[in-house]
């Protein structure tokens, strides 16, 4: 599928979204459809992360993904059996005591995956998976409790 992107306004500062963006092993707190993350290393701004997500299906696989402060967050696919492509990333614009927040994907599945899931994946999880971004950087505060 080509690259889909959306927009969303958080009301939390920068700093705060780049945070809750860049601690994926939190993922499976907030988002339900992930399952799984392991961390596989991390170095000045590169981790290499997998995941295990369920929508409709188990989906398996590893990104290489670079972190610059705060403005972005961006991935490549490093390894995956059902995707060829999963690229994509997270463009964080301040705005005051806001973030202006631009998420693109680009998903390819491989072989006889049902187009149900690549759809499913593009359309209805994406808007879900901003809100639950969302509200997980809103209710975080300033010291980075939960409210």
């Amino acid at each position: 599928m080509p690259l889909v992107e959306q927009d969303v306004v958080i009301d939390a500062p920068i700093e705060r979204v780049f945070d809750v963006i860049t601690d994926y092993e939190s993922y499976p707190e907030f988002l339900p459809e992930m399952r799984h993350v392991q961390l596989v290393s991390r170095n000045e701004e590169i981790a290499i992360v997998s995941f295990e997500l369920e929508i409709i299906m188990r989906v398996g696989y590893t990104v290489r993904i670079i972190e610059d402060r705060p403005g972005s967050v961006t991935w490549t696919l490093q390894d995956a059996k059902m995707m060829s492509v999963n690229n994509g990333g997270w463009k964080l614009q301040a705005r005051g005591n806001q973030t202006h927040v631009t998420y693109g994907l680009e998903i390819r599945l491989r072989g006889l995956i049902p187009k149900s899931v690549s759809t499913r994946l593009m359309g209805t999880t994406l808007p879900n998976t901003l809100a639950c971004f969302k509200a997980r950087a809103e209710e975080i505060s300033a010291d980075g409790s939960h409210r």
